[in-house]
């Protein structure tokens, strides 16, 4: 049997994917912790034109099938990621899988931290980063092994 990992693939977000994106961002169960998404077509269609090849905004596939969309969003030497599934995809090993590659992807410039921030309300989230290693940190949820709290000896907050 395939593994997740075999059969997660991410690619480039293009404008021929906005009105997927559309259907993502607008399902009120995938953004309910997402305030500000993107809702209007012609907006999202610019926004995705515009995207260079520096932006990691991806595509999730599933057996090459449209399931959501991640991101890798880069800010100087540290790196904040993100995704969205559609909810028949919750709870399967989709986000875990999304979340290692993502992690794979940011570690491969050198990037001193990679975060996650997420609503404290999101506890599937939550609970997906704890159980890959990240911790509670100011700036988000961070692997724990790149938590300067933790390594100067101050406990981490959970």
């Amino acid at each position: 049997m395939d593994t997740m990992k075999e059969r997660i693939t991410l690619r480039a977000l293009t404008v021929q994917d906005t009105d997927i994106l559309m259907a993502l961002t607008g399902n009120p169960e995938v953004v309910r912790y997402l305030p500000g998404m993107i809702q209007d077509r012609r907006y999202a269609a610019a926004w995705i034109e515009g995207l260079t090849a520096d932006d990691h905004e991806l595509m999730v596939l599933l057996d090459g099938r449209v399931i959501g969309e991640c991101s890798l969003t880069v800010h100087g030497d540290s790196g904040e990621i993100g995704l969205m599934l559609f909810p028949d995809h919750w709870r399967k090993g989709c986000g875990t899988e999304i979340v290692l590659q993502l992690t794979d992807l940011a570690r491969k410039p050198g990037l001193r931290e990679i975060t996650a921030v997420t609503s404290p309300k999101n506890t599937a989230c939550i609970g997906l980063l704890q159980k890959l290693g990240f911790a509670r940190h100011a700036a988000g949820w961070i692997p724990a092994e790149e938590d300067p709290e933790k390594k100067s000896g101050s406990a981490v907050q959970h």
